[in-house]
């Protein structure tokens, strides 16, 4: 009976000292602040196609091979950026070529270099190509070209390698390679 009584005491003060918590009602607040941040995304990617890794330099005269693609994307609205193209593996040499790989049979009097050119050529702006055998520079991407966000710089395209027509018996017989350096730089 004691700790029913201690019991029905100890829930009357609960209530009790409730009951004006009750009677204020909400909390007035006229506002809520929400903050946000968009961060800078500025991506470049570069895709190397699979058929470009071994093809046949004799059945490829005379023609157009793809070698890959690009895109370029920044939501960065004072941004602006130029593609590096260099030939070789380090980016030094002189122009773009096919070279006869080491340990291949070379007989007195062939050929081991094959000349070529490249062709970056955007499938945004058709108008913005270009192509040479050396060293060059593109300036890259279209404000609004996604989407029509006039924000976005956007652009993608195509790396293309010109085969010129040549006369396969006057070049060595085996494996050529060739390098192509692509760097990106913020103007």
């Amino acid at each position: 009976m004691k700790m029913y009584r201690t019991t029905i005491i100890i829930l009357l003060l609960a209530l009790l000292g409730a009951t004006p918590l009750l009677a204020i009602g909400p909390l007035p607040f006229n506002q809520i602040v929400l903050r946000g941040e968009l961060p800078v995304t500025q991506l470049f990617r570069v895709d190397q196609y699979k058929q470009s890794f071994n093809f046949n330099l004799v059945e490829s005269r005379n023609s157009i091979v793809a070698v890959g693609s690009y895109t370029l994307i920044s939501n960065h609205a004072a941004s602006n950026f130029r593609l590096s193209i260099r030939p070789g593996v380090t980016g030094n040499d002189d122009e773009f070529s096919f070279t006869l790989d080491e340990g291949e049979p070379l007989h007195p009097g062939q050929l081991t270099e094959l000349p070529f050119a490249v062709r970056v050529a955007s499938d945004t702006n058709a108008g913005t190509s270009v192509a040479g055998s050396r060293s060059m520079q593109k300036e890259l991407g279209v404000r609004g070209g996604l989407a029509s966000n006039r924000a976005i710089l956007f652009e993608n395209g195509q790396i293309l390698a010109e085969i010129p027509d040549f006369d396969p018996n006057r070049y060595a017989t085996g494996r050529y390679s060739a390098a192509l350096q692509l760097s990106i730089e913020v103007i």
